[in-house]
């Protein structure tokens, strides 16, 4: 992940034990900022969530793999899930064609793509949180693809020829314009908005439990009873 200055040193302060603040009472903050700036839900009444991330990132594969499944098994019917494979990619057009520099190489630029076909190819959003969480639960997200469309008996091919055909390219160009068009502009990744509206980073999300945030943060307007 790329983190800023400012917020790196803060991390370290964290991690170092040096803020003055407590672990208690940061989560207590978080939370009664989370709660002032947060949003009224979507029209359809589910939370929705943006995940912006790189396929190879150590910071974006432990958070999806470790933070998305738990909090999607516990209230999964209540959210909608954007998964939106960029990061800190650059696109060039030449000749009508997309080109990527990844941060992470090639590899990465591939597994982005991979990625982004699955999300544009799998209609079914449990099938897709599936999909998503095992590739980048795998020591190689980018070639996870192949096995884990097996591991939910699907067929792999629809997500080559995605690729293959160029409309991969299209779809990565399109989340990184989408992304370039955010506000605040993603500085780390993963980059997690809750109702397009960026309330906290990803490791205070990690740190607070991705759930918990979710269900103290929209408390009246979610079911979280028993979990």
């Amino acid at each position: 992940a790329v983190v800023s200055t400012q917020s790196k040193q803060w991390y370290q302060r964290r991690v170092h034990g040096e803020s003055s603040l407590s672990s208690l009472n940061m989560k207590t903050l978080l939370l009664f900022l989370s709660v002032i700036l947060a949003p009224s839900l979507s029209s359809d009444d589910t939370i929705l969530i943006d995940v912006i991330y790189e396929s190879l990132c150590p910071d974006s594969t432990r958070f999806i793999s470790q933070q998305i499944p738990p909090m999607y098994e516990a209230i999964g019917q209540q959210v909608t899930i954007n998964f939106r494979p960029y990061g800190f990619a650059t696109t060039t057009e030449v000749d009508g064609s997309y080109q990527f520099e990844c941060q992470h190489g090639e590899r990465e630029r591939y597994g982005n793509l991979v990625q982004a076909c699955t999300v544009a190819y799998t209609p079914e959003q449990d099938t897709v949180v599936g999909l998503i969480t095992c590739m980048m639960s795998s020591a190689a997200p980018d070639k996870a693809g192949p096995a884990c469309f097996e591991q939910y008996g699907l067929d792999y091919q629809p997500i080559l020829d995605c690729i293959e055909s160029g409309e991969g390219a299209q779809l990565h160009a399109d989340n990184g314009v989408a992304q370039n068009n955010e506000t605040p502009q993603p500085n780390n990744v993963p980059w997690i908005n809750l109702e397009k509206e960026h309330l906290a980073e990803y490791w205070e999300l990690e740190e607070y439990g991705l759930l918990e945030f979710i269900c103290d943060t929209f408390e009246s307007e979610i079911d979280c009873a028993g979990i």
